[in-house]
Order: C-alpha cells, then sequence, then structure tokens
C-alpha cells in the first residue's frame, strides 16, 4: 500500500464519523494540491485533530497528479470498509429441547469451536467451572500453542466440582474476594466466553457438563465488532482495579 492510501486509513482510523465526513466535503470542493487549499481543508476538522490530517495532506502535496476529489472518495470508501468490518453477527445458541426458531446447537460444542478457533487469548467467566472434557482439551490444545488462557470465578472453591481443579487450576484464575464484596451476599454470577477481544459467547450456562449439554440454557453468540472486546476491557478493568484477584494470592 502507497503512501497516499495509507494516510487515507490512518485519518479513518484516528477521527470520528462526523470529522471523516467533514473532510471528505472539503476535498470534494479541491482541485489539486496548494498549499493554501491544503491549510484550508484543515479547518474542516477541529483544531486539536488537524494534526492528524497533515500526512494525509503530505501524501497529497507528494501525488500531484490526484484531484480533491478523488481523496473524498477514498475517505468515503474506507470509512464505508470500516463500518463492514465492524459489524456483529449475532447467533443464539440455545441447550435443551429445540424449536422452529431456535435449533439446538449445544453450548459444550459452541464454546469448544470458539476455543480452537483463539490465536491470543481466551477468557471463561463463570460462576462454577467443573470438569468438562471437551472443553478442558480444547484449553490445552490452545495453551500448547501459546495462547494465554484465563478463568474469572465466583470463587476457587467452584472449581472442585467434577474434578475442575485438576483441570483448569494450570490456567490464570481470577476471583471476587468475599470479604470485598457490597453487599456482602453479592455473587459473581456474570457466565460468558471471550476470544481474542473478536467473539464473544455471552450465556445463561455454567461452565458444567449439565449446564453445557442438559438444561434448558439460553446464550447469545457475537462475532466481529467491538462487543467481545468490550467485554474482555470490563473484566481487565476489574482486574486492574482489584475488585477481581489471582486465586493464587
Amino acid at each position: 500500500m502507497s503512501g497516499l492510501p495509507r494516510a487515507v486509513v490512518a485519518v479513518v482510523e484516528e477521527l470520528g464519523e462526523a470529522h471523516v465526513y467533514s473532510l471528505a466535503i472539503a476535498y470534494h470542493s479541491a482541485g489539486s494540491y496548494t498549499a493554501a487549499t491544503a491549510a484550508a481543508i484543515r479547518q474542516a476538522v477541529p483544531a486539536g485533530h488537524r494534526a492528524l490530517v497533515d500526512p494525509l495532506n503530505g501524501e497529497w502535496a507528494a501525488s500531484p497528479g490526484t484531484e480533491g476529489p478523488s481523496i473524498a472518495l477514498a475517505l468515503e470508501t474506507a470509512l464505508a470498509a470500516k463500518d463492514v468490518a465492524g459489524a456483529a453477527t449475532i447467533d443464539i445458541v440455545v441447550t435443551g429441547p429445540d424449536s422452529p426458531i431456535a435449533p439446538v446447537r449445544l453450548t459444550s460444542e459452541v464454546v469448544r469451536q470458539l476455543i480452537a478457533s483463539a490465536n491470543k487469548r481466551v477468557t471463561l467467566v463463570s460462576y462454577a467451572a467443573y470438569q468438562v472434557p471437551a472443553i478442558a482439551a480444547a484449553l490445552d490444545a490452545v495453551s500448547a500453542r501459546g495462547v494465554r488462557v484465563d478463568l474469572i470465578l465466583e470463587s476457587p472453591e467452584h472449581l472442585d466440582g467434577g474434578g475442575g481443579a485438576a483441570a483448569y487450576a494450570k490456567y490464570r484464575i481470577y476471583h471476587w474476594p468475599a470479604d470485598q464484596r457490597e453487599p456482602r451476599d453479592a455473587k459473581l454470577h456474570a457466565k460468558a466466553i471471550i476470544v481474542d477481544g473478536r467473539d464473544v459467547l455471552l450465556t445463561s450456562a455454567n461452565m458444567t457438563n449439565a449446564a453445557y449439554d442438559k438444561n434448558i440454557e439460553l446464550g447469545l453468540l457475537c462475532r466481529g465488532g467491538s462487543t467481545a472486546l468490550r467485554v474482555q476491557k470490563h473484566f481487565d478493568a476489574l482486574i486492574a482495579r482489584g475488585v477481581l484477584t489471582s486465586a493464587r494470592s
């Protein structure tokens, strides 16, 4: 990718949508590059953001055959591509009896596939984490190729059922210390599987054999977009603030 396309993409990544459209309008009315025209276009965005436009104008100056409307079209195209790439797909994940509306996709199989797709990080959030052989094997497999695995649980004791302690204690485990809760009877009741900040399953199912394969459970699988990253950042912020602490500390 040459300098001008890279500069266009950088502006679209750095500026908000409204500012990008303002820039596109300014470029639409321009002809060939001149220093005066570039300075005028720079005024199309608020003062605090104008420095972000300078690299684009610099590349424009280095491409004398490029007219302003061409840059405007490039900005609008890059913005549209960003919107499409950021769109999420949502699917229903159901364990238990199916219906014509929501055919069964066993939670255990969806979770296994999600884990297998990980390249960098898997975060599992659950009230309980019993030993589910297919899930334990999937975590072992991605961990062996360098994927980070974190478990966020209501308490370390909820690893004990079904041999969970042996299956999962090798990974980072975080919990919400009982003596730091307000009110004191509050519970960590969230259940989610987050993969690479890209995909997230938000589910009613605890990480147990019954929940994953037998109970009536319901979840939403969100692929793409910003949802998974926002969920990951929420739990990362709780860890950074010390709300969630290492179960081994």
